[in-house]
């Protein structure tokens, strides 16, 4: 009986998928990839592979970039600056505790990065989509 109680407990991170995304890939202003369709339990591992970024959430439109110490809104997250100067390639996990569209950008150089297009979407959907979000970041 134990066993089968411990088994149905660990189903869901059994079948939580990781995503994977480069932050700053080629030394570029970039997340790669920059959307992801993620479910309840997934995680997602930003891992920075240049400079000095920030993986932070912000919102759809309006005062985009920079986003604000701590991210915006509810299950929003901010992974603070995270260096690879000295090549460490720092990572930052989130785990997806819903399924709402929610977009992010890095904070460096007060938003230049952001407004520059590094951006990102979780779970962007047909009335807010990750093409609207980034142009409302290069205009923000």
């Amino acid at each position: 009986m134990f066993s089968k109680v411990l088994f149905l407990a660990l189903i869901p991170s059994i079948l939580a998928a990781n995503f994977a995304v480069s932050v700053g890939a080629a030394n570029g202003l970039t997340f790669t990839p920059a959307t992801i369709t993620a479910a309840i339990g997934d995680t997602i591992t930003f891992t920075v592979l240049s400079r000095n970024h920030s993986v932070t959430t912000t919102t759809f439109s309006g005062a985009v970039c920079p986003p604000p110490p701590g991210g915006v809104g509810p299950n929003g997250f901010d992974s603070g600056f995270l260096s690879d100067l000295d090549g460490s390639e720092p990572t930052f996990t989130y785990t997806v505790v819903d399924t709402k569209p929610h977009f992010g950008a890095c904070m460096q150089a007060a938003g230049a990065h952001c407004r520059a297009g590094m951006t990102f979407a979780i779970n962007p959907n047909s009335t807010q989509t990750y093409a609207q979000f980034l142009a409302n970041a290069k205009a923000s």
